[in-house]
């Protein structure tokens, strides 16, 4: 890649440390100067970041927390209902099985004859 000569204006402080760590370091100021850069646009220094913005006081974030409580209460609430439901639905189940089998069995005695019924109905 092509490199390309600028100037910045920097406090004498900041070029006396970039000299130190390139004299520390075996680099020229440029490398330390172009590492920084990548570093600054590693994963890393976003999560770093992210991390120290999460723990600022600002209203927006204490706003998004606050929503988020809330929707997590709404997803606890629906989770409830689903579970409810799903209790209906399985007694629901429960009660049809039951009455299918009263009703093949009520077919079954049907099918028996005029006198195996009256036998029966003796038999007590």
């Amino acid at each position: 890649m092509a490199k390309v000569s600028r100037t910045y204006r920097i406090e004498q402080e900041t070029a006396d440390r970039i000299t130190e760590i390139a004299e520390n370091e075996n680099m020229t100021a440029t490398e330390v100067v172009e590492d920084a850069i990548r570093a600054y646009s590693s994963e890393k220094y976003v999560e770093n970041t992210a991390n120290q913005v999460g723990s600022a006081d600002s209203p927006a974030l204490a706003a998004l927390i606050d929503q988020l409580a809330k929707k997590d209460e709404q997803i606890a609430k629906l989770m409830e209902t689903v579970a409810d439901g799903t209790k209906a639905v399985q007694g629901a189940q429960a009660l049809h099985h039951e009455t299918t089998q009263a009703l093949a069995l009520e077919s079954a005695e049907q099918k028996l004859s005029r006198w195996q019924r009256l036998k029966r109905a003796w038999r007590g």
